[in-house]
């Protein structure tokens, strides 16, 4: 005798491709948050190799500056100098934010994605459930059947 086939197979299927599908979101989506914090790490980086430099050489022309090395004209490029590199700095301030906004904007993104997949399993999940149930249910009746079938065999013959 043949065994009787799920009825909501199709639909387990289904939500199972769902499943596998929001999986995969959510690895796209937690690697494009790694990016979006590596991006935003070489920029803090960057950031702070500017200011380093920035200060570094400013020292130096202070000390420059007091030894009195310095004539007017390269103060006048010292003035450049600053602004340039504040300009620069502004400029990096600015990249750092984008990047910042980048991030939360990917955080954002995978938390959605994980919830799309905790949706997906419980759909999931009741089917599953569902099928248990059906199966039980199945093997219970094969059982009665066979059961009543055997007491039929033993059953004396008028």
């Amino acid at each position: 005798m043949r065994r009787p086939r799920y009825p909501l197979e199709p639909l387990a299927d289904l939500r199972a491709r769902k499943v596998e599908g929001a999986v995969q979101g959510l690895a796209n989506a937690v690697a494009e948050r790694e990016r979006a914090e590596q991006q935003r790490l070489a920029r803090e980086q960057a950031r702070a190799a500017q200011e380093a430099s920035t200060a570094r050489i400013a020292q130096e022309e202070r000390d420059s500056l007091e030894r009195g090395g310095l004539h007017a004209a390269d103060l006048a490029r010292a003035h450049a100098f600053q602004l340039r590199s504040e300009a620069e700095h502004a400029a990096l301030t600015s990249a750092v934010d984008e990047a910042r906004e980048a991030e939360a904007g990917a955080v954002k993104g995978e938390g959605q994605a994980r919830v799309q997949v905790a949706e997906r399993r419980a759909d999931a999940d009741v089917v599953d459930k569902d099928r248990a149930r059906w199966t039980d249910a199945e093997r219970k009746r094969a059982d009665a059947k066979e059961e009543e079938a055997m007491a039929e065999a033993f059953r004396p013959r008028r």
